[in-house]
């Protein structure tokens, strides 16, 4: 499935909502973090979930469906990744800007070369956990 990098910024955030340990997004939460109005977040959450992406329950928030967890895990993973072949093999300053365009256009093949380039980091640079690849299996 072809994502568009403003689907994959959604997902990547409630992933990372999920890996604080909560279940669920409240909308202004989402939008706040994303840096939008809270009416565009419902817009696009809405389209989320008929994408089958997220489960969204008008004034209780919104969560990842499996398939959408799926995707954001692989998002998570290239971002990153990113910031290691960034600092690591290019010898280059983590800069976000850099990192979240890269993410976007690391396929999975080039995710697993760069992974198996370092040995299978388990962190990135800022210590959250790199989800695992087929490579690392």
């Amino acid at each position: 499935m072809q994502l568009s990098e403003n689907v994959e910024e959604y997902l990547e955030f409630l992933y990372m909502v999920e890996e604080k340990g909560r279940k669920k997004a409240r909308i202004n939460e989402v939008a706040e973090g994303l840096g939008i109005s809270p009416p565009s977040a419902v817009q696009m959450l809405q389209k989320m979930e008929r994408d089958g992406l997220v489960k969204y329950e008008v004034r209780v928030g919104v969560a990842l469906t499996s398939k959408g967890r799926n995707l954001a895990r692989n998002v998570i993973r290239n971002h990153r990744l990113a910031e290691l072949l960034l600092k690591d093999i290019l010898g280059i300053n983590v800069d976000e800007e850099a990192v979240c365009a890269l993410e976007h256009h690391i396929s999975g093949k080039i995710a697993n070369a760069v992974c198996t380039r370092l040995n299978h980091p388990r962190k990135c640079p800022h210590g959250n956990d790199i989800p695992l690849g087929s490579c690392c299996k």
